[in-house]
């Protein structure tokens, strides 16, 4: 429960229902009718992801990003990144939806045996009507048995946590200039060698298991990616 209100937070902030502080612990049990203690794991989870800052004695700040101009995707929200993405949601345009066997580079990419039956989904995503990225997505069959037509149109993240209340424990993401291929050239509207930002992301379930792995070309100007640390003695 406590997941559904923080994607519902985290929405609200970045839909700038949210710009300033956050209303208290006592008005969000009202407003969601949950308990205090879901409440509180909600807000652990929006805080962790980046887009509040905490005030002892005074509640909950929105963070506010210093490139206000830029659409801003930020690498430390784990739900569902693409779509959580400022200015969203982001709409697809389902370009495969299918299942294929995973030879060596795609294995050794997505930390999964060779030979291992993946689902694949190639995407287009669009922000306000404009191309943004272009996503190819694959989850391992033996993890994620079944995904609808109509979930890769929308969350696929959202349906494998209400279908299976299967949620990531943690993300790996590497980000770095690829060229493009023609094929994708083509499709990002670009030349074939262009050199795009592109994100390489694995998440794994508590259990250490890869339930999804992607790479994500992105086009969309003036583009920003932000991330959130906390400071670890040591």
């Amino acid at each position: 429960m406590y997941h559904k209100v923080a994607e519902d937070i985290i929405q609200a902030i970045l839909t700038n229902k949210y710009t300033d502080k956050l209303p208290t612990e006592k008005e969000l049990v009202a407003q969601y009718h949950v308990s205090r203690n879901t409440i509180r794991k909600a807000l652990d989870v929006v805080f962790a992801h980046g887009l509040l800052r905490r005030v002892r004695g005074s509640g909950y700040y929105v963070i506010k990003k210093p490139l206000q101009s830029q659409k801003i995707l930020n690498l430390s929200i784990g739900f569902d990144e693409n779509s959580m993405v400022s200015g969203g949601p982001l709409r697809s345009k389902v370009l495969k939806f299918d299942t294929i066997t995973a030879d060596k580079d795609l294995a050794l990419r997505g930390n999964v045996a060779v030979n291992s039956r993946v689902y694949r989904v190639v995407r287009l995503r669009y922000l306000q009507g404009q191309l943004y990225s272009l996503e190819e997505s694959y989850f391992p069959r033996n993890v994620v048995p079944f995904l609808t037509e109509e979930s890769v149109q929308t969350s696929i993240f959202s349906f494998l946590r209400d279908a299976y209340q299967m949620t990531g424990s943690t993300s790996e993401n590497y980000v770095h200039a690829s060229k493009i291929s023609e094929q994708q050239a083509d499709l990002l509207k670009r030349q074939q060698g262009d050199q795009i930002l592109c994100l390489d992301g694995i998440n794994y379930l508590a259990s250490g298991k890869v339930f999804n792995f992607s790479r994500t070309y992105f086009v969309y100007d003036n583009l920003a990616l932000y991330y959130h640390t906390q400071n670890i003695d040591i």
